[in-house]
This record gives structure tokens, C-alpha cells and sequence, in this order.
């Protein structure tokens, strides 16, 4: 509340633009629309806003906006996250805590230019909106069993073919991550209906190129399926594409290691854990395998210093992390323990999978936590809740994380994954399961 008031009252004295057809004879900025986080809402037209709520000291200002019914408060941000309604606020004040809503189709985070964005107001000085950049976060991928059959007898070991309806998404995005769940190694591995094995064949390692994945976590319980050996063969699959990893190494020093990259001017740390058994397919001092993550340490010494390590030399830290109970809706205790721990550390974004649901999300000191995103590129088809699952767009405005955007998925045909449309049934189940627990 202090801080919203601070950044308006540090605002220069605004005035809505006048009709488009004027002239412009002040620097403007633009007003973002935003409502409550788990509103069904999904965008608005300018021609059609109905009532907004607006910063106070805008409120006299904003008539000129066509049809719009104003209505002022003092905390518009709070208001909004409290009823739903819809606010019209400055860019400084938009936080990941509410939806950014399109608006005639055009997501103001991911416009590069906004010139021409309608709602405007004037100002005495027009500071720049921060560079923004965007992750998208995926869920599981295996390439074993009904999956690899499908590449395989359908499309001649092409696994390009099991990203084809979401592949614009990933790759639109400047970083997309997912969980590599089981290992890449040698080429003549063939499926079984009802096996627990799962191995890809390396030659599927470019696939996740060519859908636009930049880094993959390592950290999940089937990545040694195919032994110690299995896990360095994925890596080098991996590493022949130039697709990055983290969560897993020839070592359990290297399997710690975080992956840095630098992403629209703004260094970005990724690390992943994985606290699903086998324990054996963690990595140790001398064997190839996991990071993985023990819940008996109930302070999380290791994974506070490892995050907090991270966090100093890089602007945003995000955690992969494997963990939870397969088939349940909501996080454990342990698991809801681990990801605040990760937060207090340092991490930016924290996010879940392995339930094979999805599950709750949270936002915990100003972090964003999903505690299982679901499926992605899977088999399971036996259920709604496992063909169903989700991707989680996060975009930032430099460091600061201003919006989420949670994008329901389904998989059909035992592989391919696509985007649910907001007039499907499914789009809505797929949220009102994740708002079930949630803590926003």
C-alpha cells in the first residue's frame, strides 16, 4: 500500500489523451489494465471498458475515455485483487500479483512498440517503460513408451512432430523451459505399452531445438532409466543441439551447478531439483545423475546456499523442481517448505512438476511459485487430469516480474500437446483446479 502510494503521488500531474484524432502536446505514458489474477477475464476491447477503477489523483482526468463509468480509489491494485474489477493503472504500478489483461487483442508486455497504445494519459516528463522479455515454462517430457511409438510408426522417428501445435508459443518466448523427465541414449530403443522405463533416442535431442526450448531441467526421477551412463549420453545430446541444461551432471558438484544467461540486458540464473525416488539416480561424487533434493534437512542448507550463490551474480533466479506425489491437486507440507525456502534464498520464480495434475500457485515475498504445471509431452491419456496441464508465461519488465499468464493445455494422441481455446470446457476445468488451493 505504502509503495502504490509513493509511485502515484510521484507521478506528474496526468490528464487523459485526448481523442486520437488531436494532436499530441505532452509526453504520455500508458495506463495498463489489470484485474484479479484468477479472473476468467482474459482481455477487453477499448471501445467497451465499461467501469474501470483508476488511481485517485487520475480520476477527474479519465473522461474522455468512450462509455467508460470511472471509479476512484486510493489503492486501485488492491481493490482490483479484492472484487475483480477492472483498473487502469501506470506501468510502475502493475505488479505479477494481478492478470494484465489484452486489450483489443495486443498484450501490452509483449508489444514493441506502444506508441499507439489507446489508453494513454499526459505527463510533464515521460520516462521509458523498462525493456520487457518473457519466460515460458513447460512441463514433462518423455520420449519413452506411447510417445516414442507415436514418432516412431507415425512419423518415422521425427519428434519434431509432438511440438508442432505449440511450437509458435515456445518459440515466441525469449526463453522457454522444460523438464527433460527421462534420458536421450542410443538409437535403437523401442517402446512397451506398460513398461516404467522410459529412454528416447538421442536423435530426439533436436526436436527440442527446433521447438524453440532453450534450456531443459535434468532433475526428475526417470533421467537415470537408462543408468549413469544413460544421463551422459542425454547431456551430450543436449549439448550437440546447443540446447542448455541444469538439474543434472557427471558429478553431484556439477549437477548443482546453475545455468546463466543473459536475456534482454538482464542476467538470468536457472537451477532444478528433483525429489522423486529412486535417491539412486541422484548424482553423487564420482556417478553421473540428479540433483536431488532432501526433505530431512529442514532448513534447506544446501538449497538456500546454491540459490543465494546464484542470486548474487545474476538479476532473476528461477527454480525447476521435481517433487510432490503423483495424481493429488495441491502441494505437501514438505513441498510448499521447500519452495518458500527456494523464494527466501533468493529465487525470483519457482516451478513445479511430477504430479502429473496441475496444481496450486502461489505468490510468496513477492515470488511466483506454480506447484505443478502438469503434463506436456506425455502418454497419460487414461484421464482428464492427466492429459490436461498447463504453460505459465512470466513476463518481466527489467527484473521485475509484472505479469503471469497461465495458458491451459491438452495432449492428444498420446504425444502432441496443444493450447486449449478459452471456449473449450476443458480451458476453464484446467484453472479451476489450480484456483482450488491456491494462495494469491
Amino acid at each position: 500500500m505504502r509503495r502504490l502510494v509513493a509511485l502515484i503521488c510521484a507521478l506528474p500531474l496526468l490528464a487523459m489523451q485526448a481523442p486520437l484524432e488531436s494532436p499530441w502536446t505532452q509526453p504520455t505514458t500508458p495506463l495498463v489494465p489489470v484485474t484479479r489474477f484468477d479472473s476468467p477475464l482474459t482481455g477487453l476491447r477499448s471501445s467497451d471498458l465499461g467501469a474501470v477503477v483508476v488511481p485517485s489523483l487520475l480520476s477527474e482526468r479519465l473522461e474522455r475515455i468512450p462509455g467508460a463509468r470511472v471509479i476512484a480509489d486510493s489503492d486501485p491494485i488492491a481493490r482490483v485483487r479484492a472484487t475483480g474489477e477492472v483498473a487502469l493503472v501506470p506501468p510502475e504500478l502493475v505488479t505479477s500479483g494481478v492478470k494484465t489483461l489484452e486489450l483489443d487483442g495486443r498484450f501490452f508486455w509483449r508489444l514493441a512498440d506502444r506508441a499507439d497504445w489507446p489508453l494513454r494519459a499526459r505527463v510533464d516528463r515521460a520516462d521509458p517503460v523498462e525493456r520487457t522479455w518473457s519466460v515460458l515454462a513447460a512441463g514433462e517430457i518423455i520420449f519413452g513408451r506411447g510417445v516414442q511409438e507415436r514418432i516412431e510408426t507415425r512419423f518415422k522417428g521425427d519428434a519434431r512432430a509432438a511440438f508442432v501445435n505449440v511450437r509458435d508459443r515456445l518459440r515466441a518466448a525469449d526463453l522457454s523451459v522444460a523438464t527433460l523427465e527421462a534420458p536421450l541414449s542410443g538409437n535403437a530403443n523401442r517402446w512397451c505399452d506398460t513398461c516404467m522405463t522410459f529412454v528416447g533416442n538421442v536423435r530426439y535431442a533436436s526436436s527440442l531445438l527446433d521447438a524453440g526450448l532453450g534450456v531443459v531441467s535434468l532433475a526428475a526421477n526417470h533421467i537415470g532409466d537408462a543408468g549413469p551412463a544413460g544421463v551422459l549420453d542425454t547431456i551430450s545430446a543436449l549439448d550437440a543441439v546447443k540446447i542448455a541444461y541444469v538439474g543434472a551432471g557427471a558429478t553431484a558438484e556439477k549437477a548443482r551447478l546453475p545455468f546463466m544467461k543473459t536475456v534482454a540486458g538482464r542476467r538470468v540464473a536457472l537451477l532444478a531439483y528433483d525429489d522423486v525416488p529412486p535417491a539412486g539416480y541422484g548424482a553423487s561424487r564420482t556417478t553421473a545423475g540428479s540433483n536431488f533434493l532432501r526433505h530431512d534437512d529442514f532448513t534447506y542448507g544446501q538449497v538456500r546456499f546454491d540459490i543465494s550463490h546464484a542470486r548474487a551474480s545474476a538479476d532473476v533466479v528461477i527454480v525447476l523442481a521435481h517433487w510432490g506425489i503423483e495424481y493429488e491437486d495441491a502441494p505437501r507440507a514438505n513441498v510448499v517448505a521447500a519452495a518458500h525456502a527456494m523464494v527466501e534464498a533468493g529465487a525470483t520464480v519457482v516451478i513445479g512438476d511430477h504430479p502429473h495434475w496441475v496444481q496450486s500457485v502461489e505468490r510468496y515475498r513477492g515470488a511466483y511459485i506454480a506447484y505443478g504445471v502438469g503434463n506436456f509431452v506425455f502418454d497419460q491419456m487414461w484421464s482428464e487430469e492427466t492429459r490436461q496441464g498447463s504453460l505459465h508465461e512470466l513476463s518481466f519488465a527489467g527484473d521485475r516480474l509484472v505479469s503471469v499468464r497461465i495458458l491451459p493445455t491438452i495432449i492428444e494422441d498420446y504425444y502432441r500437446p496443444r493450447l486449449l481455446r478459452t471456449d473449450e470446457p476443458e480451458y476453464r476445468a484446467v484453472l479451476e483446479r489450480i484456483w482450488k488451493h491456491s494462495i494469491f
